[in-house]
Formats: structure tokens, C-alpha cells, sequence
């Protein structure tokens, strides 16, 4: 806690952020000062986590977009994962072809998205299955319009090469929470093996977007233990992922309490103390976590969301989001750093499908989900950026 002795916590804060907008890495012990904020005092915090959003990115934002490329039958028994072969959900196995894929990202790039990911459900790509996702990374590169992303898990140091070569500049790789948390959550690999393909994807000159998901029973030095990590790995993009469990998944049978809109604003803001020129990208749970609060993540310090849908489950459409912007006064960037100012009636206006969860009709954004009958509980889902 902040000693009796100090000055008063808004004070501390601003002495705080002063130094992080100096040029000044916040201290472990100073992080946890910030995590023992509360009432009043956190729109303290917001004010100065936006300041140094401000000065480090400007007021423009950025958001990217992903489509499962290969879903669900994954191998790992990742505890929030819809997608694991060990979870009875509403995902059937599936796989889109390299002209989807092209589609989506033309639909990304309409909605004025900066980054498109390709995701593959499993431990990590085979030779057979890079084959497959080559022509559309190597098309993409090449048209230059917009970022290709990759998001497929453990990855080997001629994989990683393989990716550069073909045109990837990005690859996510979440670290999900904390050493110390990890083997409450996943059994199946490690929390090294995630380190060594995020290490190994840096060495090759990739792009690294890495962060975790929040509300699985972490405490707040299990969160500032996953920051730490993330800024000495070098992350250059970290997204903040709000659980939102799935029913069938191993994690929904644990009945966890789902973090409130201020908890979830104010784990946004310790990072953006931690992290102060790294992008923070707000992704999955957001609508549901956030609720009526969600334009305030940009002034806890967000910097950049994901836009459309996720892996498993729908978003928002991009023209609501458009439309926060444009409320807002926000300008978005796309690929080629040119600023844009929001416009709802440019980006996609369709809603989630009545009924069971599907394809929609005229989008390729859409889940690659195919129900044999079930109700769409599917929609209280998780929905998480990358793996």
C-alpha cells in the first residue's frame, strides 16, 4: 500500500507518471503502488495513463483484425480455449482457403484496419501447413497495404525465417499470465516454451505481439510479473485479452467472477505505467467486460483494438466502432501511416447472425464455425486475440 506518510495518492501518481513521461522505467515496487488505487483516486490514474499514451502515440489510433484460419481440434488444454480438443464447445473443426483468407483481409483493409493475423489452432504450424498459408502471406506482402500477421503458435528458428521470407512482419505469441500462474491454466506445453518462440520470432527480425488475457484467477503480482516479462522480452505490441468464459471450456467450470469495467480500466492503465511505448492493443472480452465503459479505454491507455470479429466469437461491427471514434474526436492510422478521421457508414454494419453461429452470409469475417444444433451460448464466449 501507499504509506500513511506519503504524499496523497493523487500526488504520488502525478509524481509517477511525471517520471515515466521523462524517460524513466517504472520500478516493481513503484508498479505496485499503482496497483492500490482505488475510489476516487483511479480517474487520477486514467488522466496520467492517457497523458503518456498522448505523448508517446498522439491521439490516432489503430486497430487490426484476425481470422481463424484452421479452427478448433488443438492439440493443448489451454483452460479458456474454445478451440482445444479437450473442451466439448460449439467450434467444429475447419479450414479456409487461401482466396477466404485474401477476402478477409480485403475486408479488414475496407474496415481500415493496420494488421490482418493469420490464426492456426495446434501446438505450431506443420511444413504442409506454412505451404498453405504461404501464397496468401507472400500476395499480401507484396500489394504493401497492409500488415501480415501471423498467430500460430510454437515456432521453430527455420519456421520463424520461413515466416520472414514470405512476407510476415508480425507474429503473436501470448505469454497469457504469469510464470507462476501458467500451470494453473494450460498443462500441455510451458511457460519457457512460450518465451523460446517469442525469443526465437525477435532473432528472425519479426515484429513480437504478445500479452495475456485478464480474470482467470490472477492476482495483481501475477499481472505486473507478466508486464515485467513482456518489457524485457521486448514486446513491441501487448494485448490485454478480459476473460469471458465459454461453457464447455475448463475454465468456465471454475465460476471465476468476471472483473469489472473499472478493473479491467485499471489494469490497462498499470500497463500503460509499465509499458509506456509499447502499443496496447484492448482485444477479446472487451464488449462484455467493459460494458457502457468501453470508449474509456483509450484514456486508461490503450492505444490500438482489435476490430470485427474473433476467433470463436463476434464482435462488435466495426461501423459501432467507427462510430465510438467518430464520437469521440479519435483519427485512426492504417498500414501506411495515414491518418484517417472514423466513418461509420464506410465500415461494416453487419450484426451477429440470428440463431446458431455460422458463416454470415456476405462476410468473410465471420466465424469459421459450423454448429451441429446447439444454442449459441457460444456468444458469452471468450474471445481472445491470437493464442
Amino acid at each position: 500500500m501507499i504509506a500513511p506518510h506519503a504524499p496523497a495518492v493523487a500526488d504520488r501518481i502525478a509524481q509517477l507518471a511525471q517520471a515515466v513521461l521523462q524517460g524513466q522505467d517504472l520500478s516493481l515496487a513503484q508498479a505496485r503502488e499503482l496497483t492500490n488505487v482505488q475510489g476516487d483516486d483511479l480517474f487520477d490514474l486514467f488522466f496520467w495513463a492517457n497523458k503518456i499514451r498522448i505523448q508517446r502515440f498522439g491521439r490516432t489510433v489503430k486497430f487490426c483484425s484476425i481470422v481463424a484460419a484452421k479452427v478448433g481440434a488443438c492439440s493443448e488444454d489451454c483452460g479458456y480455449c474454445s478451440q482445444s480438443k479437450h473442451h466439448a464447445t460449439h467450434v467444429t473443426p475447419g479450414k479456409m482457403s487461401v482466396e477466404e483468407m485474401l477476402g478477409a483481409a480485403d475486408e479488414a483493409k475496407a474496415n481500415g484496419a493496420s494488421s490482418f493475423g493469420i490464426v492456426n489452432s495446434g501446438r505450431g504450424p506443420t511444413e504442409r501447413e506454412l505451404d498453405w498459408m504461404e501464397p496468401f502471406f507472400r500476395k499480401t506482402a507484396a500489394e504493401g497495404k497492409i500488415r501480415p500477421c501471423a498467430t500460430l503458435g510454437e515456432l521453430t528458428t527455420a519456421q520463424a525465417q520461413r515466416l520472414r521470407d514470405m512476407g510476415v512482419l508480425r507474429v503473436n505469441h501470448n505469454l497469457e499470465t504469469s510464470r507462476r500462474h501458467f500451470s494453473n491454466i494450460i498443462s500441455t506445453h510451458s511457460y519457457e516454451d512460450r518465451v523460446r518462440t517469442i525469443r526465437t520470432a525477435k532473432a528472425a527480425g519479426l515484429s513480437i505481439c504478445s500479452g495475456g488475457i485478464f480474470g482467470m484467477g490472477e492476482d495483481w503480482e501475477d499481472r505486473l510479473d507478466m508486464a515485467f516479462e513482456l518489457r524485457d522480452l521486448g514486446a513491441d505490441v501487448v494485448p490485454i485479452n478480459f476473460l469471458n468464459a465459454l461453457p464447455g471450456t475448463a475454465i468456465y467450470e471454475r465460476k471465476l467472477e468476471p472483473l469489472s469495467p473499472l478493473q479491467a480500466l485499471h489494469i490497462v492503465a498499470v500497463y500503460r505505467f509499465i509499458l509506456p511505448d509499447r502499443e496496447l492493443k484492448i482485444a477479446g472480452g472487451r464488449e462484455k467486460i467493459l460494458r457502457d465503459m468501453q470508449s474509456w479505454m483509450f484514456y486508461a491507455g490503450g492505444s490500438s483494438f482489435l476490430i470485427g470479429n474473433y476467433l470463436t466469437t463476434f464482435g462488435r461491427t466495426p461501423a459501432q466502432d467507427h462510430q465510438m471514434l467518430k464520437d469521440l474526436g479519435l483519427p485512426y492510422a492504417t498500414f501506411d501511416e495515414v491518418e484517417h478521421e472514423a466513418e461509420p457508414a464506410v465500415a461494416r454494419a453487419d450484426g451477429p447472425s440470428e440463431g446458431l453461429m455460422a458463416h454470415r452470409p456476405n462476410t468473410l469475417l465471420s466465424l469459421p464455425v459450423i454448429n451441429q444444433g446447439e444454442k449459441p451460448a457460444a456468444r458469452q464466449a471468450v474471445g481472445v486475440c491470437g493464442r
